[in-house]
Protein backbone atom coordinates (compact mmCIF):
# COMPACT_ATOMS: atom_id res chain seq x y z
CA UNK A 1 0.00 0.00 0.00
CA UNK A 2 1.75 3.21 -0.79
CA UNK A 3 2.08 5.84 1.95
CA UNK A 4 1.23 9.25 1.53
CA UNK A 5 3.23 12.14 3.81
CA UNK A 6 -0.31 11.93 5.43
CA UNK A 7 0.99 8.42 6.59
CA UNK A 8 4.66 10.22 8.34
CA UNK A 9 4.84 10.26 11.45
CA UNK A 10 6.74 12.97 11.91
CA UNK A 11 7.72 12.92 16.05
CA UNK A 12 9.85 10.09 14.77
CA UNK A 13 11.01 11.79 12.10
CA UNK A 14 12.02 14.56 14.33
CA UNK A 15 13.55 12.05 16.83
CA UNK A 16 15.91 10.65 14.39
CA UNK A 17 16.98 13.89 12.61
CA UNK A 18 17.91 15.18 16.05
CA UNK A 19 19.68 11.61 16.71
CA UNK A 20 21.90 12.51 13.35
CA UNK A 21 22.06 15.66 14.03
CA UNK A 22 23.74 14.90 17.94
CA UNK A 23 25.65 12.09 16.36
CA UNK A 24 27.12 14.32 13.44
CA UNK A 25 27.75 17.39 16.06
CA UNK A 26 29.39 15.00 18.77
CA UNK A 27 31.67 13.29 15.96
CA UNK A 28 32.51 17.05 14.27
CA UNK A 29 33.28 18.69 17.46
CA UNK A 30 34.13 15.52 19.64
CA UNK A 31 32.83 14.76 22.51
CA UNK A 32 35.53 14.95 24.90
CA UNK A 33 36.43 18.28 23.54
CA UNK A 34 32.98 19.40 23.97
CA UNK A 35 33.10 18.11 27.65
CA UNK A 36 35.62 19.90 28.57
CA UNK A 37 34.71 23.37 27.06
CA UNK A 38 31.64 22.97 29.25
CA UNK A 39 33.13 21.71 32.28
CA UNK A 40 35.93 24.09 32.05
CA UNK A 41 34.97 27.19 30.28
CA UNK A 42 34.04 30.05 33.12
CA UNK A 43 32.25 32.51 30.95
CA UNK A 44 28.43 31.67 31.13
CA UNK A 45 27.53 34.09 28.33
CA UNK A 46 29.98 32.13 25.84
CA UNK A 47 28.30 28.47 27.14
CA UNK A 48 25.30 29.59 26.59
CA UNK A 49 25.68 31.20 23.29
CA UNK A 50 27.08 27.40 22.21
CA UNK A 51 24.10 25.40 23.47
CA UNK A 52 21.58 27.94 21.96
CA UNK A 53 23.82 27.37 18.60
CA UNK A 54 23.85 23.99 19.30
CA UNK A 55 20.48 23.31 19.77
CA UNK A 56 18.44 25.75 17.21
CA UNK A 57 18.14 23.21 14.34
CA UNK A 58 16.90 20.95 17.10
CA UNK A 59 14.71 23.11 18.10
CA UNK A 60 13.44 23.63 14.61
CA UNK A 61 13.40 20.38 13.44
CA UNK A 62 11.05 19.74 16.47
CA UNK A 63 9.11 22.63 15.68
CA UNK A 64 8.31 21.89 12.25
CA UNK A 65 7.41 17.89 13.41
CA UNK A 66 5.01 19.69 15.59
CA UNK A 67 3.31 21.65 13.05
CA UNK A 68 3.25 18.93 10.31
CA UNK A 69 1.90 16.51 13.16
CA UNK A 70 -1.00 19.23 13.83
CA UNK A 71 -1.85 19.43 10.65
CA UNK A 72 -2.43 15.52 9.95
CA UNK A 73 -4.36 15.59 13.04
CA UNK A 74 -6.52 18.45 11.48
CA UNK A 75 -6.56 16.96 8.22
CA UNK A 76 -7.63 13.66 10.30
CA UNK A 77 -10.69 15.47 11.88
CA UNK A 78 -12.12 17.19 8.74
CA UNK A 79 -12.18 14.15 7.13
CA UNK A 80 -13.43 12.31 10.24
CA UNK A 81 -16.00 15.41 10.45
CA UNK A 82 -16.68 14.72 5.98
CA UNK A 83 -17.02 10.48 6.68
CA UNK A 84 -19.30 11.44 9.84
CA UNK A 85 -21.02 13.87 7.42
CA UNK A 86 -21.70 11.37 4.64
CA UNK A 87 -22.97 8.59 7.13
CA UNK A 88 -25.35 11.51 8.39
CA UNK A 89 -26.46 11.89 4.64
CA UNK A 90 -26.95 8.46 3.94
CA UNK A 91 -29.13 8.11 7.30
CA UNK A 92 -31.24 11.14 6.29
CA UNK A 93 -32.04 9.45 3.21
CA UNK A 94 -32.87 6.36 4.44
CA UNK A 95 -35.27 8.37 6.29
CA UNK A 96 -36.71 9.76 3.76
CA UNK A 97 -36.99 6.87 1.56
CA UNK A 98 -38.72 5.47 4.84
CA UNK A 99 -40.96 8.17 5.50
CA UNK A 100 -41.72 8.65 1.44
CA UNK A 101 -42.96 4.94 1.95
CA UNK A 102 -45.12 5.42 5.14
CA UNK A 103 -47.00 8.32 3.77
CA UNK A 104 -47.59 6.00 0.51
CA UNK A 105 -48.84 3.62 2.86
CA UNK A 106 -50.82 5.83 4.52
CA UNK A 107 -52.60 7.74 1.34
CA UNK A 108 -53.42 3.68 0.12
CA UNK A 109 -54.72 3.01 3.53
CA UNK A 110 -56.77 6.37 3.74
CA UNK A 111 -58.05 5.48 -0.40
CA UNK A 112 -58.55 2.08 0.04
CA UNK A 113 -60.76 2.96 3.37
CA UNK A 114 -62.50 5.48 0.98
CA UNK A 115 -63.41 2.95 -1.24
CA UNK A 116 -64.82 0.34 1.11
CA UNK A 117 -66.68 3.34 3.04
CA UNK A 118 -68.10 4.10 -0.64
CA UNK A 119 -68.67 0.80 -1.69
CA UNK A 120 -71.02 0.29 1.60
CA UNK A 121 -73.01 3.69 1.04
CA UNK A 122 -73.61 2.30 -1.90
CA UNK A 123 -75.07 -1.05 -0.74
CA UNK A 124 -77.28 1.12 1.74
CA UNK A 125 -78.14 3.91 -0.95
CA UNK A 126 -79.39 0.75 -3.28
CA UNK A 127 -81.65 -0.91 -0.64
CA UNK A 128 -83.79 2.10 -0.27
CA UNK A 129 -84.20 2.32 -3.79
CA UNK A 130 -85.50 -1.21 -4.14
CA UNK A 131 -87.81 -0.65 -0.95
CA UNK A 132 -88.94 2.59 -2.88
CA UNK A 133 -89.61 0.77 -6.14
CA UNK A 134 -91.58 -2.33 -4.15
CA UNK A 135 -93.21 0.05 -2.20
CA UNK A 136 -94.34 1.58 -5.57
CA UNK A 137 -95.45 -1.88 -7.00
CA UNK A 138 -97.55 -2.87 -3.93
CA UNK A 139 -99.56 0.24 -4.04
CA UNK A 140 -100.51 -0.24 -8.10
CA UNK A 141 -103.05 -2.50 -7.14
CA UNK A 142 -104.03 -1.57 -3.85
CA UNK A 143 -105.28 1.62 -2.29
CA UNK A 144 -102.70 4.37 -0.34
CA UNK A 145 -103.76 4.28 3.18
CA UNK A 146 -102.83 5.41 7.04
CA UNK A 147 -99.92 2.49 6.88
CA UNK A 148 -98.95 3.55 3.77
CA UNK A 149 -98.29 7.11 4.82
CA UNK A 150 -96.15 5.83 7.91
CA UNK A 151 -93.87 3.61 5.68
CA UNK A 152 -93.01 6.63 3.67
CA UNK A 153 -92.30 8.54 6.75
CA UNK A 154 -90.36 5.70 7.80
CA UNK A 155 -88.36 5.79 4.37
CA UNK A 156 -87.81 9.20 4.37
CA UNK A 157 -86.05 8.59 7.46
CA UNK A 158 -83.71 5.72 6.44
CA UNK A 159 -82.54 7.79 3.97
CA UNK A 160 -81.86 10.74 5.51
CA UNK A 161 -78.69 8.34 6.91
CA UNK A 162 -77.11 7.82 3.25
CA UNK A 163 -79.01 10.50 1.33
CA UNK A 164 -78.70 14.71 1.62
CA UNK A 165 -81.45 16.24 2.28
CA UNK A 166 -83.31 16.05 -1.50
CA UNK A 167 -84.25 12.31 -1.18
CA UNK A 168 -85.61 12.62 2.31
CA UNK A 169 -87.55 16.09 1.48
CA UNK A 170 -88.80 14.30 -2.05
CA UNK A 171 -89.86 11.30 0.75
CA UNK A 172 -91.75 13.51 2.90
CA UNK A 173 -93.73 15.05 -0.12
CA UNK A 174 -94.53 12.07 -1.35
CA UNK A 175 -95.86 11.02 2.36
CA UNK A 176 -97.52 14.30 2.51
CA UNK A 177 -99.71 13.42 -0.53
CA UNK A 178 -100.48 10.43 0.48
CA UNK A 179 -101.79 12.04 3.52
CA UNK A 180 -103.93 14.32 2.07
CA UNK A 181 -105.12 11.33 -0.78
CA UNK A 182 -106.31 9.64 2.14
CA UNK A 183 -107.91 12.90 4.15
CA UNK A 184 -109.33 13.97 1.14
CA UNK A 185 -111.26 10.80 1.04
CA UNK A 186 -112.32 11.05 4.49
CA UNK A 187 -113.69 14.73 3.96
CA UNK A 188 -115.32 13.98 1.07
CA UNK A 189 -117.37 11.09 1.46
CA UNK A 190 -119.70 10.09 -1.56
CA UNK A 191 -123.15 10.42 -1.78
CA UNK A 192 -124.73 6.91 -1.72
CA UNK A 193 -128.25 5.28 -1.73
CA UNK A 194 -129.22 1.82 -0.39
CA UNK A 195 -128.84 -1.15 -2.93
CA UNK A 196 -131.94 -2.54 -4.49
CA UNK A 197 -129.62 -5.47 -5.57
CA UNK A 198 -127.64 -6.26 -2.37
CA UNK A 199 -129.71 -5.80 1.35
CA UNK A 200 -127.64 -3.77 3.91
CA UNK A 201 -125.58 -2.54 1.12
CA UNK A 202 -125.11 1.00 0.07
CA UNK A 203 -123.93 1.71 -3.41
CA UNK A 204 -122.43 5.00 -5.05
CA UNK A 205 -125.00 7.33 -6.69
CA UNK A 206 -123.99 8.21 -10.38
CA UNK A 207 -124.26 12.13 -10.22
CA UNK A 208 -122.06 15.31 -10.67
CA UNK A 209 -121.25 15.34 -6.95
CA UNK A 210 -119.58 11.81 -7.10
CA UNK A 211 -118.11 12.43 -10.14
CA UNK A 212 -116.38 15.31 -9.57
CA UNK A 213 -114.91 13.55 -6.26
CA UNK A 214 -113.97 10.50 -8.31
CA UNK A 215 -112.08 12.76 -10.66
CA UNK A 216 -110.29 14.15 -7.55
CA UNK A 217 -109.31 11.08 -6.44
CA UNK A 218 -107.80 9.56 -9.29
CA UNK A 219 -106.39 13.08 -9.95
CA UNK A 220 -104.79 13.12 -5.89
CA UNK A 221 -103.66 9.11 -6.50
CA UNK A 222 -101.75 9.53 -10.53
CA UNK A 223 -100.20 12.68 -8.39
CA UNK A 224 -98.59 9.83 -6.19
CA UNK A 225 -98.25 7.01 -8.70
CA UNK A 226 -96.11 9.48 -10.82
CA UNK A 227 -93.19 9.90 -8.42
CA UNK A 228 -92.62 6.44 -9.08
CA UNK A 229 -92.10 5.96 -12.56
CA UNK A 230 -88.98 4.82 -13.76
CA UNK A 231 -88.24 8.04 -15.50
CA UNK A 232 -89.14 10.23 -12.25
CA UNK A 233 -87.62 7.57 -9.91
CA UNK A 234 -84.31 7.49 -12.39
CA UNK A 235 -83.91 11.30 -12.13
CA UNK A 236 -84.10 11.75 -8.56
CA UNK A 237 -81.75 8.84 -7.95
CA UNK A 238 -79.37 8.55 -10.61
CA UNK A 239 -77.03 11.50 -8.97
CA UNK A 240 -76.60 9.34 -5.96
CA UNK A 241 -76.79 5.63 -7.56
CA UNK A 242 -72.61 6.16 -7.91
CA UNK A 243 -69.53 4.40 -6.18
CA UNK A 244 -68.80 7.52 -4.46
CA UNK A 245 -69.71 9.61 -0.94
CA UNK A 246 -71.40 12.39 -3.07
CA UNK A 247 -74.16 13.04 -5.67
CA UNK A 248 -72.17 14.13 -9.38
CA UNK A 249 -72.00 17.42 -10.05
Amino acid sequence: MKRTWRDINWLRVAGAFTAAYVAATGSTLGWWRTWSFLSTETDLNEVGDFLAGLFAPVALIWLVAAVLTQRQELNETRDQFAESKRVTDEQLKVIHSQNALLSLQHNQAVENAKQAYRLSLFDKRFQIYEKFIKFGEAHEENDYDHASYWAMINLAQESAFVFNNDIEDWFNEIAEQIESYRQYKVDNPLQTRPSSIIAGYQEALDNEHNKGIYAEIARLRDSISEQFTPEVRISKFWSFMSVSDQPFA
